[in-house]
This record gives structure tokens, C-alpha cells and sequence, in this order.
């Protein structure tokens, strides 16, 4: 109310923000329930129980044993296990196989993995032998149906 106040005394202005206040409704005290306590106290309890978001480990485990259950899934593999000799390299979070052949590397970074020297060395590795590299970012939604789909594209 800014100019208003500078004009109005205390009494006056208390007089107005009172009007104000019952004109649109705001600091009026709730109409009184007309339902018993029993009745409220059922409504008000939740339907279904609560469940927890799944993190990314989670939905990828679920999905692969379910929807790939014909492939083998190894996690966090060292690279230097698979013939890598540099030294600096982060491992792969999920190495996914078929008929002991590699098919896919999942890896799972966050805002800043992409740019290391162990993400970029580990990715270059496992793409000039021909095994396709894909990520699913840890701070995006990953929704399970995302995840599926972009797995039946590279499987």
C-alpha cells in the first residue's frame, strides 16, 4: 500500500486492511465441520501405500531382469579387464552380453562425468571395439518406459 500508508494514520490503515481483508475472505476463521471426528479421520487417512521412487540402479536392474532376460549384465566393470591399458579410466556401471559377446555399455553420469578424462578415455575405449556406449543421466526422471525403449533400440 506504499503511498497509502503514507497518508493514512494507524488507525485509519488498520481500519482498511480490515475491510480488505473481509471484502476478499483472507484471516476469516474456517467454517466449522458439520462431520464427526470418525468421519475425518477416515477420510483424511491415505488410500494405497506409500511408495518410493526407485533410483536409476533400481529401474535398470528391473528392467533388464525382465524385459532382457536372455542377455547377461555384469556391473561396474574395470575397463583394464576388458584389454584397456590406460590408467585413467572410470568403470563401466553396466556391461551387457550376449552368447559372452559385449552389446552394450550403460553408463550413468551426472552433470559433470561426461567431461573427465576417465569418462571420455572409458567411452573411447569401448567404442574403437565396436561396442555401442549409451548414458542415462542420473539427475534426469529416467522413467521406466524411456528406459525400456531405448534399450529395445540398441539390443
Amino acid at each position: 500500500m506504499g503511498l497509502l500508508d503514507r497518508f493514512l494514520g494507524d488507525v485509519a490503515k488498520k481500519n482498511l486492511r480490515d475491510a480488505i481483508d473481509s471484502a476478499t475472505g483472507r484471516n476469516s476463521a474456517p467454517p466449522p465441520s458439520t462431520e464427526s471426528p470418525s468421519q475425518t479421520q477416515t477420510r483424511s487417512a491415505p488410500s494405497a501405500a506409500y511408495v518410493p521412487e526407485l533410483t536409476l540402479e533400481q529401474k535398470l536392474d528391473k528392467i533388464l531382469a525382465s524385459e532382457f532376460p536372455s542377455y547377461q549384465v555384469a556391473k561396474n566393470i574395470d575397463p583394464r579387464s576388458m584389454g584397456a591399458t590406460d590408467t585413467y579410466l572410470i568403470p563401466y556401471p553396466y556391461v551387457i552380453s550376449f552368447g559372452g559377446v559385449t552389446k552394450l555399455i550403460l553408463m550413468l553420469p551426472d552433470r559433470n562425468t561426461c567431461s573427465t578424462r576417465g569418462y571420455r578415455f572409458a567411452r573411447a575405449f569401448a567404442e574403437t571395439h565396436g561396442i555401442t556406449v549409451i548414458n542415462f543421466l542420473l539427475n534426469s526422471p529416467n522413467e521406466e518406459r524411456y528406459i525400456i525403449d531405448r534399450l529395445h533400440q540398441y539390443l
